[in-house]
């Protein structure tokens, strides 16, 4: 039985002088972090409850500031109904029913704020 030499050790020195110029492999770009994206399953498993759809229907996040001045709410209502008049005008058969019968809503509840209106006038002039 015949065993070889191993050949273990430094192959070779160099020495580098400070002034060198030391060549180093370019930087790699920054990759990316992994941020998880919720899939599709967790928005069907995970769905609000119907109290919180409830409350976001309720108060939508577009709600101008402005409508909440009785003035402005009184005229946006009117307005309302008026276009369900005519909305109403221009429909047929069992959807006619349902609009005229919002703009009629619409239409008492103006006039329930006219008799307020009028009501709070009598009492501040006695």
């Amino acid at each position: 039985m015949k065993i070889r030499g191993f050949e273990i050790g430094v192959e070779s020195f160099s020495r580098v002088a400070p002034g060198e110029e030391m060549r180093l492999p370019p930087p790699e770009a920054p990759t990316r972090p992994f941020l998880p994206q919720p899939s599709q399953l967790d928005a069907v498993l995970r769905r609000p409850s119907l109290d919180e759809r409830l409350t976001d229907l309720l108060q939508p996040r577009g709600l101008d500031p402005a409508l909440l001045e009785p003035a402005i709410l009184a005229e946006t209502r009117l307005g309302a109904g008026a276009a369900l008049t005519e909305a109403a005008g221009h429909a047929i058969g069992q959807r006619r029913r349902i609009l005229d019968r919002a703009a009629q809503i619409l239409e008492q509840d103006a006039a329930l704020d006219r008799e307020v209106r009028a009501a709070l006038a009598a009492l501040f002039r006695a």
